[in-house]
């Protein structure tokens, strides 16, 4: 690794831990070079805008969120569903920054709007492939229809609830939130279950609510 890829990947870095704990629209680009002991000409240099730098950090979120949604096919078991939505997760809650102010970067920047539709629209098909595969395994019972729902409101939850959590009053403010956000996703699939999966299902979600 050169010295001016060490220098951007620790730019990144903070301005990623600003941004997620003071918000994009709080932080200054001048704020992300005094965190990090550089002069702000230092920064201009690898990066000329904060909408670049954090352009830059949606698409590592876009690349590490698809190299995990696109193991659908080797989901035939819970435990599979799982693994990745806990993967997947952990994702969203260190780039938990983009969900909270989405709103914010899809009008700071087109282009960081439209990789966010494709984040979305890609995280909805890797979903429903998963959930066609529990299907076809004959773990859950669900038409076409009822697959790409569930796809959707599945999707809709783990990314939207870290925002939501914050406002909902019997909301645990100290809980895991990744924790909380896969236990209500689970809770999406459960109507669908089959037989022992249902069972199953039951004892995955009650590790949440300890």
């Amino acid at each position: 690794m050169t010295t001016r890829d060490s220098t951007r990947n620790r730019i990144l870095a903070t301005a990623l831990s600003l941004f997620n704990d003071e918000g994009i629209a709080k932080t200054s680009v001048n704020r992300i070079a005094a965190d990090l002991g550089i002069s702000s000409g230092n920064l201009y240099y690898h990066f000329k805008t904060k909408e670049q730098i954090a352009e830059w950090l949606v698409r590592r979120f876009q690349e590490r969120i698809e190299a995990i949604t696109t193991t659908g096919s080797k989901v035939v078991a819970l435990d599979d569903l799982w693994l990745v939505l806990h993967l997947a997760l952990e994702a969203i809650q260190q780039y938990r920054f983009i969900y909270r102010d989405v709103d914010f970067l899809a009008r700071a920047s087109p282009r960081i709007a439209h990789r966010l539709q494709q984040i979305t629209l890609r995280g909805i098909a890797g979903t429903e492939r998963i959930c066609s595969e529990l299907a076809k395994a004959d773990v859950i019972r669900a038409s076409n229809e009822d697959v790409a729902d569930l796809a959707v409101q599945m999707v809709l939850t783990a990314t939207c609830w870290y925002t939501f959590a914050r406002v909902w009053p019997a909301g645990n403010a100290d809980a895991d939130p990744a924790g909380r956000a896969a236990y209500h996703v689970l809770t999406l699939l459960t109507p669908y279950l089959k037989g022992d999966a249902r069972l199953y299902m039951s004892y995955l979600r009650s590790k949440y609510l300890k």
